[in-house]
């Protein structure tokens, strides 16, 4: 894959559509050592998961989900992943937050339009249980969202006309997540499914304010590190121990 060329005809479809498909946004393997680190870390089962466990009016059914100021290693991803968005957008975009959910089988995520912190999103395929893939569904038609819901219109003027794109794993979707409709209207074919859903705000436009979910004086600040006194003894992570002692220091 042409990457460089793929980023044109991306920004292209999305600026023409509102939506553009990318392609293995994250090479299959990272995808796998991404989502098992994540399941490792929040747990697999009811038991053991430390993020949420519920049902909201998006699902049918209760899922695994996660926020991203609650995970640290989420919101690092997206952080990293904002140079490469605001490429895509032709924006200068910051991160507003980002959702982990994993969906049970023949669970669905109904059509909705979202809320002004989700100016430009991502829906990124981590993994299904049984490798089948499933559709990512958006609407053609752009909805004003500053004049009435998305919703509301759609429903008046008698449903939605949607595409279906399918998505593997490791593949992303950045739509407009306000003026668009979209879901997943097809049940989930798979045990399991795992999603993280990525939204940024473009620093200069209606919306900068949401930017880290509104709490960038509490993110957004200077590190500091203060070092010990010359006769402070080394420390060493004991998982590394092996292979300092190999490089001979």
């Amino acid at each position: 894959m042409d990457r460089a060329q793929a980023i044109d005809e991306q920004r292209a479809h999305y600026e023409e559509n509102g939506w553009a498909h990318i392609s293995r946004l994250l090479p299959i393997e990272v995808a796998d050592a991404t989502l098992y680190k994540i399941q490792q870390e929040l747990g697999g089962d009811w038991e053991s998961y430390k993020g949420d466990y519920i049902k909201t009016f998006l699902t049918d059914k209760k899922a695994y989900e996660c926020y991203s100021f609650d995970y640290t290693p989420m919101a690092t991803l997206q952080w990293g992943l904002t140079p490469f968005m605001s490429t895509i957008t032709g924006k200068e975009l910051l991160p507003s937050h980002a959702y982990f959910r994993v969906y049970g089988k023949n669970d669905v995520c109904h059509i909705h339009s979202d809320a002004m912190n989700c100016e430009h999103a991502l829906s990124l395929t981590l993994g299904y249980s049984n490798d089948f893939l499933w559709e990512f569904n958006i609407s053609k038609k752009y909805y004003d969202a500053k004049e009435r819901r998305p919703a509301d219109v759609a429903n008046e003027e008698g449903g939605v006309n949607l595409l279906g794109i399918p998505m593997a794993t490791g593949d992303a979707i950045l739509y407009n997540g306000i003026n668009y409709l979209h879901g997943r209207i097809k049940p989930n074919p798979n045990k399991w499914a795992a999603q993280i859903f990525l939204h940024w705000v473009d620093r200069e436009g209606a919306y900068a304010a949401h930017a880290f979910d509104g709490r960038m004086a509490e993110v957004v600040k200077r590190a500091e590190f203060v070092f010990p006194g010359e006769d402070a003894p080394e420390k060493v992570n004991p998982n590394r121990a092996e292979m300092i002692k190999e490089r001979g220091r």
